[in-house]
């Protein structure tokens, strides 16, 4: 059996959001992380690594992330800009057309890790995400390459609906013809999320999903329209994702401290 462990929605800045220090949540998560699972293969960021994308803001980010000896990938979020981010990582891996997208056999499984951010150029207070022509022919090739294995798909943004419909006006507008491509694949795929700052699962148009919360601010379950765009201070939490022979199991784990 081997696992990743999963970050999602950091939203590392110097100041606090809702009162709470996202520098300090994410410490107290990764810390948390590798002190009980020091034998996972890797860890994945899932995306709004920053709060605002500026390069100070990654620079903060880099030494927490110094000394773990496991590999890191990385993503990108609707937070998130690609250019301040490679000049503070210049180690992330890129696509050949630039965008920080990869592909990686663990166990009996291919990972995708998609780049759903919308843009260049980046409009302001714009949280939707958007796979353009070139992510979409990369995606179809590596499911092409990985086609007699099951899928595990990272997106920062959800394919489809969650419930929130505030969140669901921002989620990845084109996932439904993602949705199409998946189900083509001959073999399992699950979709891993983030983006809406808490944990939910279920199925998309018949291709299974699940989505992680936030290291640092949580959205409540809370269906009435006019309070679904509103953040709570409730445990952060990060995932471990485990891959044993065909089977995928997904633990979501609150922590409180180390």
């Amino acid at each position: 059996m081997q696992k990743l462990l999963v970050f999602s929605d950091l939203h590392i800045q110097d100041s606090t959001i809702i009162g709470l220090d996202p520098i300090a949540r994410f410490t107290d998560a990764f810390a948390h992380a590798l002190a009980n699972h020091p034998d996972a293969q890797g860890i994945v960021l899932m995306g709004d690594l920053t709060h605002s994308g500026t390069a100070s803001e990654y620079e903060m980010l880099k030494p927490m992330l110094a000394d773990t000896r496991m590999p890191v990938t990385y993503m990108m979020g609707n937070h998130d800009r690609r250019e301040a981010f490679v000049q503070v990582f210049p180690q992330a891996t890129l696509d050949n057309a630039g965008f920080i997208q990869t592909g990686f056999d663990i166990g009996d499984w291919c990972v995708l890790t998609l780049d759903t951010l919308d843009g260049p150029p980046y409009h302001d207070r714009h949280h939707s995400g958007r796979l353009c022509s070139d992510r979409l022919g990369w995606l179809a090739d590596m499911l092409e390459q990985a086609k007699d294995r099951p899928i595990t798909i990272f997106t920062h943004h959800p394919f489809g609906d969650i419930g929130f419909s505030k969140l669901d006006e921002i989620k990845l507008e084109n996932g439904m013809d993602v949705l199409g491509i998946l189900r083509s694949h001959p073999m399992p795929v699950h979709i891993l999320s983030g983006h809406v700052h808490r944990t939910i699962s279920g199925q998309w148009d018949g291709v299974s999903y699940t989505v992680f919360k936030s290291t640092c601010h949580q959205n409540p379950l809370n269906l009435n329209e006019k309070h679904t765009y509103k953040f709570v201070d409730e445990p952060g939490g990060y995932s471990v994702v485990l891959f044993d022979g065909p089977n995928l199991i997904i633990h979501t784990e609150d922590f409180f401290g180390a």
